[in-house]
């Protein structure tokens, strides 16, 4: 196991992304439409989403933040061919988790927050975005964002992606009542993947799709993710993931 000394070695620069005009839409016809690898696009059925962002405002329609941390490290800031704002956050040369860089009294790396935005319905983590309001049982998440051209991916990194319940996650397997979590992540060399807290999955998170889709510096993409509930006693629930107009890949049980 590499060692947070090793982590700090590999990373050479200082990184930063950009995260622009995230648009969250829940209870959409999930369930509807091709299975992933079909080749069709994955942009959902027209309908309105219940809640979007283009952060016009800084943060003002995210509702009252919980949890935050990394504010100094947010830039809002225009962006050509993008309505609004987008949201740039700084990755600070040698920074890995929160908790490790406080506990050496180091500046934090990136951020994260929660923020209600829909009644009943909060987002989690680090822009980790909306837990499913009580009777909806699917949602879609779709949002655009850019690494910085030569951004250098190391090891990792979590990204926005969809909760439901308490958001179960840093080693708290969901126990099948208090919810779900379903965070992206990159990889090295840009692979993606779903970081799954589920009932039936590993104590620190399940790797779901890996490698799946790829990211790449100085490239907006638009990556959407869709989530179906399982029934109660049933293994019927799945996540879906679309980059850029396509599906790329689905994980059920």
């Amino acid at each position: 196991m590499q060692t947070a000394e090793r982590a700090l070695a590999m990373l050479q620069r200082r990184r930063e992304w950009l995260l622009a005009a995230g648009a969250c839409a829940l209870c959409m016809p999930a369930a509807s439409g091709a299975r992933a690898g079909e080749g069709q696009a994955a942009a959902p059925a027209a309908l309105p989403p219940l809640w979007h962002s283009r952060f016009r405002q800084g943060l003002a329609d995210w509702g009252p933040l919980q949890a935050d941390w990394g504010l100094s490290n947010h830039r809002f800031v225009s962006a050509r061919g993008v309505p609004g704002q987008v949201l740039r956050v700084l990755m600070h040369r040698g920074g890995i988790d929160p908790q490790t860089m406080r506990a050496r009294g180091l500046p934090r790396s990136g951020t994260g927050f929660r923020a209600a935005v829909l009644q009943g319905g909060a987002l989690p983590g680090g822009l980790h975005a909306a837990t499913l309001p009580g009777g909806l049982h699917a949602a879609t998440l779709r949002y655009r964002l850019r690494f910085a051209p030569g951004f250098a991916f190391v090891r990792g990194g979590k990204l926005p992606g969809l909760f439901g319940g308490d958001a179960p996650s840093g080693g708290r397997r969901p126990d099948g009542r208090n919810g779900f979590s379903l965070r992206l992540m990159w990889r090295e060399q840009g692979a993606g993947e779903v970081y799954a807290y589920l009932p039936t999955g590993q104590a620190q998170g399940s790797s779901l799709l890996r490698g799946a889709w790829q990211l790449q510096p100085g490239r907006w993409h638009t990556l959407v993710q869709q989530v179906q509930l399982n029934q109660p006693g049933r293994a019927d629930g799945w996540v879906r993931m679309g980059l850029d107009g396509l599906w790329v890949g689905q994980a059920s049980g």
